[in-house]
């Protein structure tokens, strides 16, 4: 149950940090990627190898938001 509320928190923050286009679709060539800490099993989302934001999260939640970025055409995944 947690994680069902935590991921529909991290998507209402991600849709939130997101606004509104000109109405004209342009294809993205940024890239998402999703990476691995180093030392814990904890992922960050990074665009163009510059991370999201400072939050570390579980591999299932940080590809969700990529998939997120990429359907809002910030990124392609």
């Amino acid at each position: 149950m947690n994680s069902i509320i935590t991921k529909t928190c991290y998507l209402i923050v991600i849709l939130g940090l997101t606004s509104c286009g000109s109405g004209e679709f342009v294809p993205t060539k940024d890239i998402c990627s999703v990476e691995k800490h180093y030392k814990d099993d904890i992922y960050q989302v990074k665009i163009n190898g510059k991370t999201i934001n400072k939050h570390w999260y579980l591999k299932s939640d940080a590809i969700e938001i990529a998939k997120v970025l990429a359907n809002q055409n910030k990124c392609m995944h």
